[in-house]
């Protein structure tokens, strides 16, 4: 404790009051001299000492008590530190200037750690929150300690308002060089089969440096090219499948190198189609024909060509042809000059009557095989020699009639591969279900039979070369549009099934994906396999583990991973890859890790701070000093902490000097001596 006497006031009245009186007090003094008044200073005197009366004089002693000077040293613990392998340097640098500060025992040292967020290190707003609670006479400072890659520097290079005094140590070298790809276009969708254009550059300490690109698509390499360091250049690439796609670029190393987490950049792209062409043909009129029609018509993404034979080339009609309002039947158009525009292909409850030749038959399989899909729903004339398996169809067709139909009541009923199956998967109780009446009884010889009537097969399933079919074994699912017997699931069933003929990534049977939820990083495996084998997850720093997945449904397996850190995660099940971005796919982070006293510097001058350069081990470090409020803070290989000299009372008495009438008492006299001496 230091014991400390001062002069203090207790006014009567308040001090503006007093401040009034007192200018008036002058003014009339002034006014007094000027006339040649006898006695100035006894009068003066006088109106002190009155004055004196009104403020309450008084002796106060205290006992003080030093305050310690507050540091704060801030330390970067951003991605940006971390990539470029100087984050244990920062923290030795933080933890060596904090332990020199300690050594002073009038100075509190607050050591804070800095982490990124998506914008980047918001550093001057962590300087700003640490200096919040401060009073400004007990502030030594603060202490920025950084590669100097910050998101958040004040406009124009000005300093931060009441921060008080800052310094800047940089760690890393600044002349170390390093190899970066920008992005700087690319789109958040694209059609499938065109190409999406993609914009980006590679900056490099070497201008004009030949550069090897790669450019994958979910991992799998897509195009290859070199450009010019410095030089924008474009990408057309195209997407292979709907649904999300993860584009990856990716530049080679460079000579100089400070982390190669900056050559690649990546971005999410939407695939969709343009719109799918349907073509539907109705062997004749019957009472379920539009069922097909209504649920391709209610969906907006497709397109539906809709033909309905209503009459054999055989039948006899003597109207005039431009008379006949019906529309004649374009099947070479639509068989040979269009057939390629058309994605899915629909016979229902067909009859071979002669109207398509077996060419276009021929042309119906090639298009299948090579991309397209082909439905067949069987009426009553499959079970004779009118069937679309007597046609170059039977190729690609997974099951073949037995030329027998069943017209009696039965249930459809669920295949075990038919539970794990996306099309049937998770439908309603088939218990439930309304009975049909007629079934063409077939003999299945491959693909996946997912819907049976007893013993014989209702739906088939398969691929043939890159296109996919289906075989209905009945035309009574309007059956269920109708509620009879109770209905059932015909919407969603159609639905399904059309969508999984036009290759619907959601619908594929075998399917791996990945996504973040809150609880962490969900593997998903669907498959049509009694058991679903342990996923492999590679993580953003290349960890791999192994998780083993449990049953959620028939078909659906499921794993959840721990997160670990933002970036990328590739997911693996045999051949099958997926791939989740947690956080920004191209963090500010990452962007630019050279060490810069390009936004720190500003902000240190304007304080009066200095900014230092530790290289990239933080061996470099500044010798510390304690300054005077208005002292230099810095120099060339030293810093400065402000020594305010602030206190704290821990105890205070008063006395008054004197009584105040005493004063006023004394006052008054020497008026009356001034008035006297005035008279003689």
């Amino acid at each position: 404790m230091i014991p400390i006497g001062r002069l203090g006031f207790d006014p009567i009245v308040p001090w503006p009051v007093l401040a009034g009186l007192a200018l008036l007090l002058l003014l009339a003094s002034g006014a007094y001299v000027w006339r040649g008044g006898k006695a100035p200073l006894i009068r003066l005197a006088g109106l002190a000492l009155l004055l004196l009366a009104l403020t309450g004089p008084r002796w106060i002693r205290e006992s003080r008590e030093p305050a310690a000077d507050i540091v704060t040293v801030l330390v970067d613990q951003s991605d940006s530190l971390r990539l470029a392998g100087r984050l244990e340097a920062a923290k030795r640098v933080g933890d060596t200037l904090a332990q020199r500060l300690r050594g002073d025992a009038n100075l509190t040292v607050r050591v804070q750690e800095i982490e990124a967020d998506e914008s980047g290190t918001p550093m001057i707003a962590a300087v700003e929150r640490a200096v919040a609670d401060l009073a400004p006479e007990r502030n030594g400072g603060v202490i920025i300690i950084s590669d100097g890659q910050i998101a958040d520097p004040p406009p124009n290079g000005r300093g931060i308002k009441d921060a008080g005094l800052i310094h800047a140590l940089i760690v890393g070298d600044p002349a170390r060089g390093d190899r970066r790809l920008k992005l700087i276009s690319s789109p958040s969708f694209a059609i499938l089969g065109e190409p999406m254009r993609i914009e980006a550059v590679v900056e490099d300490p070497v201008k004009g440096a030949d550069v090897a690109i790669v450019v994958a698509i979910d991992g799998a390499p897509a195009q290859r090219l070199r450009v010019r360091a410095g030089t924008p250049f474009t990408i057309a690439a195209q997407l292979a499948k709907r649904g999300a796609n993860l584009v990856t670029i990716e530049a080679e190393a460079g000579p100089q190198e400070i982390s190669l987490a900056n050559n690649r950049a990546a971005f999410q792209a939407t695939g969709v189609r343009d719109r799918l062409r349907v073509l539907l043909i109705t062997g004749e009129p019957f009472a379920g024909a539009r069922v097909w029609r209504n649920l391709l018509k209610s969906d907006p993404s497709v397109d539906l060509v809709h033909f309905t034979i209503l009459r054999s080339p055989e039948t006899y009609d003597p109207t005039p042809r431009d008379e006949v309002a019906l529309i004649e039947f374009p099947h070479r158009e639509l068989f040979e000059e269009k057939l390629d525009q058309f994605d899915l292909i629909i016979f229902d409850r067909y009859r071979r009557r002669g109207i398509l030749e077996y060419s276009y038959f021929e042309n119906i399989a090639r298009r299948v095989e090579g991309g397209g899909a082909l439905l067949v729903v069987a009426g009553p004339y499959d079970a004779g020699l009118d069937s679309l398996s007597r046609t170059p169809l039977a190729a690609i067709l997974p099951s073949q009639p037995l030329y027998a139909a069943r017209e009696k009541l039965f249930r459809p009923a669920i295949s075990a591969i038919g539970a794990r199956h996306p099309v049937l998967r998770g439908l309603p109780d088939p218990d439930n279900w309304g009975r049909w009446d007629r079934l063409i009884e077939a003999n299945a010889t491959g693909g996946a039979t997912i819907l049976t009537g007893g013993a014989s097969p209702l739906l088939v399933l398969d691929r043939a070369g890159k296109g996919r079919v289906a075989q209905f074994w009945s035309d009574q699912i309007w059956y269920w549009a109708r509620g009879h017997d109770g209905g059932g699931p015909h919407a969603e069933m159609l639905r399904r099934l059309a969508h999984w003929l036009m290759q619907e990534p959601e619908l594929d049977e075998e399917r791996l994906t990945l996504r973040a939820t809150p609880e962490g990083l969900l593997a998903q495996r669907a498959t049509l396999a009694d058991q679903a084998e342990a996923v492999e997850i590679t993580g953003p720093d290349g960890a791999i583990t192994q998780l083993a997945l449990n049953a959620m449904h028939p078909g659906v397996w499921e794993g959840l991973a721990p997160l670990t850190a933002q970036g990328i995660y590739e997911a693996r099940s045999g051949a099958r890859r997926a791939f989740a971005a947690i956080g920004p796919l191209n963090p500010k982070e990452a962007a630019k890790l050279s060490a810069t006293d390009a936004s720190l510097r500003p902000i240190a001058q304007a304080s009066g701070g200095g900014v230092f350069f530790t290289g990239e081990n933080g061996a470099a470090l500044p010798e510390v000093r304690r300054v005077a409020p208005s002292g230099r803070a810095h120099g060339a290989n030293w810093l400065g902490t402000r020594q305010n000299g602030s206190f704290t009372i821990r105890a205070s008495s008063a006395q008054p000097l004197g009584p105040a009438w005493l004063w006023a008492l004394v006052g008054l006299a020497l008026l009356m001596w001034a008035w006297h001496k005035e008279g003689r």
